[in-house]
């Protein structure tokens, strides 16, 4: 077996090495084609489903509820279905290019694509079948996986169990791993025997239905061989990456420092390595592409399938890409043009907003326990611009500020919220659980929390909801309205509806949209501000929802060098447990330079934060 995986390896190194040129051109080809043809169809798509939906976005739990309901499955099939289509696309395309070679026919780019694009149904046929089958497979292992987790996790609030991970957590969590763990081996099995299938159709003549019994036929018996080659592929690619980017991150470390008090060299030199980090990641995926679609091509060949293109192309061209002198200065010319372009855009990418909104997250929770006067007394204390709180209902129609469904996360009591009389909530200890100091604090009610806050800080109120509010909203308004503090608070919820309903109740107050995660365009929706997770705050979706008149604040960002990212990219407002710190980072960009506020923003792209001092010291 040794000997046929080095065979197989050997031919393909052989090959990638003749023709490097043009992997990496097709490659960059369909890299361009994804985005100018695919992206318009899937969000054509996107908004087709949407209109479905009968809603403008869909964000976090409706997303969830949508994907779970018939048409959200269709939806999640059609997707699937067309991003395999582009990744099969480029891999028929890598491996016509592969066979044209091995067969000494002419490369050309446009024959190539024309072969490709003449399968464009079978492809996505075959997509579309391969999605189904996947979900046939996967879909009863997390339903198993589900109904554990409801039976096991779902008595009492799941922030209790990620909080406290009781026995009953490790027990799930065990059984869900074992659960997935089968999935996952079955799984693997099945993408073995398929492995075949898309030669089978490309070349074979073999319907998409019929390529995966054929696949199965051909592989059946040989896993074992497939298997080797697979993961001696993976391997080899992962130490590939590690060499690369490691290469980065070395020259990061040792060449900025030198170039600190030179304005235009620092630009070009971290233009030159943010094109290097770029161009490398580039390498690594044309080379994982053009290497895993070789190794399909021989291992179909080693099982006797025809790959035969007789008929693409004439003779193969002798004339190869010759490096000049010309050619050389051109290229360093382009690559410092290049370099000095990414760093000028680095530059424009840095927003120069020093005075943003310090939101403390449940109160300064960092310092005290969530959601308690002691937390709201403190945020006040640290200077903060607002404080968020989370408001429920209980029992009694009393509005209480606590953010999960129970209290057994902050101290081991089985009630729900909806089931205590605020009486009774306001027995139990919420305060212990951070600190013995804390012993005395309770749940407060919503009044008491506008009466510390009024006229120190802003509260910024989330709506809270668990299938047993009644009238939280209009609760919520009255409440505000008896403590004159309508100028001084903002309504927000994970739920569109509710925010809605504030709206309806009352127009011209403050509301927001909460969100992690979002289907549409969310500049579109009737709302003040946005406050999402970090990893949807990127610059083009912070640029086009403030250019429609709504504030972006990102949640939670606790660290200095993630603060200091998003200030950076021009957030209106970061949602801290730390709003002490937010303030002192505040303080600290706003002393730097533009060099220096370039080296923070470039080390936390890079994933290398620079030691603050250091370039403090030595900045012009």
């Amino acid at each position: 077996m040794k000997d046929i995986v080095f065979s197989l390896g050997k031919n393909v190194r052989t090959v990638l090495r003749a023709n490097m040129l043009s992997i990496l051109i097709i490659h960059l080809v369909f890299i361009t084609l994804g985005f100018i043809l695919f992206t318009p169809l899937l969000g054509g798509l996107g908004r087709l489903l949407l209109s479905f939906s009968s809603q403008e976005v869909l964000a976090d739990t409706d997303i969830i509820f949508f994907l779970l309901s018939p048409f959200g499955m269709t939806a999640l099939v059609l997707f699937g279905a067309m991003l395999i289509t582009i990744l099969i696309f480029e891999q028929a395309a890598m491996m016509i290019t592969y066979i044209a070679v091995t067969e000494d026919l002419n490369e050309d780019l446009i024959q190539i694509l024309g072969y490709t694009a003449a399968r464009a149904l079978v492809i996505f046929k075959f997509s579309v079948l391969l999605v189904l089958r996947l979900l046939i497979i996967i879909l009863p292992f997390l339903a198993a996986g589900g109904l554990v987790a409801w039976l096991a996790l779902t008595k009492y609030d799941i922030n209790y169990y990620l909080a406290h991970k009781p026995p009953i957590f490790f027990a799930a969590a065990a059984l869900i791993g074992v659960i997935l763990l089968i999935m996952a081996l079955v799984l693997i099995r099945k993408l073995l025997l398929w492995s075949l299938t898309l030669p089978l159709i490309l070349f074979g003549g073999t319907s998409p239905k019929q390529s995966f019994k054929e696949s199965a036929a051909l592989v059946s018996g040989n896993k074992k061989l497939i298997a080797f080659v697979l993961i001696g592929w993976g391997a080899s690619i992962f130490i590939l990456s590690i060499m690369v980017f490691g290469l980065v991150q070395l020259l990061t470390t040792n060449i900025i420092p030198l170039f600190y008090d030179k304005m235009t060299l620092l630009l070009m030199v971290i233009g030159f390595l943010v094109a290097l980090l770029v161009l490398g990641n580039f390498l690594i995926t044309t080379l994982a592409s053009g290497s895993f679609a070789g190794l399909l091509i021989e291992l179909s060949r080693h099982f006797g399938v025809e790959t035969s293109i007789k008929g693409l192309g004439g003779t193969k061209k002798s004339s190869q890409l010759r490096l000049t002198r010309s050619r050389l200065v051109l290229a360093g010319i382009g690559g410092v043009l290049i370099s000095f372009l990414i760093g000028i855009w680095l530059i424009d990418d840095i927003q120069p907003i020093d005075d943003l909104t310090i939101v403390a997250h449940r109160g300064a929770a960092g310092r005290a326990p969530e959601n308690t006067m002691a937390s709201i007394q403190a945020a006040i204390e640290d200077n903060t611009d607002w404080v968020e709180i989370d408001v429920q209902e209980t029992v009694d129609g009393q509005v209480v500020v606590v953010h999960d469904s129970d209290f057994m996360k902050l101290a081991g009591v089985d009630l729900k919220v909806w089931d205590g009389t605020l009486e009774q909530i306001q027995a139990i200890d919420v305060g212990s659980w951070f600190a013995p100091e804390f012993a005395d604090q309770r749940a407060p009610a919503l009044i008491d929390v506008l009466q510390e806050a009024k006229g120190k800080a802003h509260v910024v109120i989330e709506l809270k909801y668990y299938g047993h509010d009644q009238q939280l909203e209009q609760r919520v308004v009255d409440i505000v309205e008896q403590q004159g503090m309508v100028e001084e608070i903002a309504i927000m919820s994970l739920k569109y509806d509710s925010v809605q309903k504030v709206r309806k109740l009352r127009p011209e107050w403050e509301t927001g949209l909460l969100s992690a995660q979002v289907l549409g365009n969310m500049s579109k929706l009737d709302v003040d501000f946005l406050a999402v997770n970090m990893a949807m705050a990127s610059p083009a979706f912070i640029r086009t929802n403030q250019a429609a008149g709504k504030r972006v604040f990102v949640w939670t960002v606790n660290d200095k060098m993630s603060m200091f990212r998003m200030m950076s990219l021009g957030v209106d407002g970061i949602i801290t447990d730390e709003p002490a710190l937010a303030r002192q980072v505040m303080a600290e960009r706003s002393e730097l330079n533009s060099v220096e506020r370039l080296l923070i923003h470039t080390a936390v792209m890079l994933g290398k934060p620079l030691p603050q001092k250091k370039y403090r010291d030595q900045s012009p």
